[in-house]
């Protein structure tokens, strides 16, 4: 479990509070939900989105940089709700959390909650009330994330009736990996965009990425709005973080043990390519 720090060390008053939930339908629709908040010299910077899937209507997405709401956690219930995207949603936990501190320096740390890696999620969007399944997690950074050393990261969650799996993996000159199966920590795992090994368990997943999310440089599209608010950020930002290349899959996967299909769900996962603009 991350260590509470009595006195928080941060990077120049660097701190980042960051949540991600999501959610998928039966009938293929998925969502996801951010509300962040980004500090940094006494400047305080919030933003929100909405993306939506279906197989119809594609990719829409919404966001904004004012009036966020954050989600309120109250035990195993977390809720959020936007006004003015019209929203409204309830994650219940369906699974334990799990967490690390992903980095830890002298100048600052990243922790990784994740409330729920398996979520029954209800949204109300205007008139309709969608059932499904979901996820949940938070991010706490206290340091620039261009100070930790990636080139690429891979992040993921997984879930079926069965199963869920949650991945983080960071690559530089080594690979630094996180994976939970079931609320427990594996380790000697392979993670790629298409498939997830964990030979330990003889288990394989594997993703198909049937639908893109988000195929776009995020970091540069978000940064370039976060100077309305906070000034001077976009001048300290390394031109090849500001540039990095940024892929989010919607897939249906498949969990395979000893080579038999032992569950089928649906996964959100991404990369992020720090190496995108080489100097």
């Amino acid at each position: 479990m991350p260590k509470k720090e009595g006195n928080e060390k941060q990077s120049g008053g660097f701190h980042l509070d960051k949540w991600f939930l999501d959610f998928t339908g039966e009938n293929g629709e998925a969502m996801i939900f951010y509300a962040a908040k980004l500090t940094w010299h006494g400047w305080t910077a919030s933003y929100t989105s909405w993306l939506q899937y279906d197989a119809v209507q594609g990719v829409r997405l919404k966001s904004r940089f004012r009036n966020v709401q954050m989600p309120q956690k109250k035990d195993h219930l977390i809720e959020w709700s936007d006004a003015k995207f019209g929203i409204s949603g309830t994650w219940r936990a369906l699974a334990d959390r799990i967490e690390a501190r992903i980095f830890d320096s002298e100048d600052g740390f990243l922790d990784w909650r994740c409330f729920q890696p398996a979520s029954q999620v209800q949204l109300k969007i205007s008139d309709r009330v969608l059932e499904g399944k979901g996820y949940a997690e938070q991010l706490i950074l206290t340091v620039p994330p261009w100070k930790i050393p990636m080139d690429e990261l891979r992040w993921g969650r997984f879930g079926s009736m069965q199963n869920n799996i949650v991945w983080i993996e960071l690559r530089e000159k080594e690979r630094k990996q996180w994976l939970w199966l079931n609320g427990e920590k594996i380790g000697n795992c392979t993670i790629e965009d298409d498939c997830i090994s964990i030979p330990d368990h003889n288990m394989v997943l594997k993703l198909d990425r049937g639908a893109v999310l988000e195929a776009e440089k995020k970091v540069f599209s978000v940064v370039n709005k976060i100077i309305r608010y906070i000034p001077g950020f976009k001048k300290v930002v390394p031109i090849n973080f500001l540039m990095a290349d940024e892929f989010k899959w919607l897939s249906k996967g498949e969990l395979q043990a000893n080579s038999s299909v032992v569950s089928k769900g649906m996964a959100i996962h991404e990369l992020v390519n720090f190496k995108a603009h080489e100097p």
